[in-house]
């Protein structure tokens, strides 16, 4: 009962915020010049567009790059490839220490968008190629 009283709330004030979340966070970690590929997952969204932003995802200035359903899409070191099942494929290419921010995977929707957050850490340095994801 705690649970979907926690969710209830969490959804209350997503709306209100203006955004839908399912309360998912990917967390990455990856050394610079590296690259990473992660899947965002939406409900429902076979037929959708998708997009990847930068925080705080409110303006089309945000985003970065849009892929329409069954297709890819590449922009300088960022690619989409939407699965046609409701997920996206995202790879960031040539990482920077720059790159280390919040970033959303986005669904068009009618109403509100619905989003899954992204928090990428670039360190600094090189590694034995092993890249660190985390679901929560």
């Amino acid at each position: 009962m705690l649970i979907s009283v926690h969710l209830i709330l969490h959804s209350v004030l997503s709306i209100l915020a203006g955004t839908l979340t399912d309360g998912t966070i990917i967390n990455i970690e990856e050394f610079e010049g590296r690259s990473v590929s992660f899947q965002c997952s939406h409900t429902l969204a076979w037929s959708n567009n998708k997009y990847f932003c930068k925080d705080p995802c409110t303006s089309t200035g945000d985003v970065l790059l849009t892929v329409e359903p069954g297709r890819r899409a590449e922009s300088g070191r960022i690619a989409l490839v939407d699965s046609g099942d409701g997920s996206f494929t995202v790879t960031f290419s040539d990482l920077q220490l720059s790159d280390s921010q919040k970033y959303w995977c986005g669904v068009g929707r009618p109403g509100f968008d619905t989003y899954v957050e992204v928090h990428l850490t670039v360190k600094k340095g090189t590694s034995s190629g092993v890249c660190y994801l985390r679901y929560y």
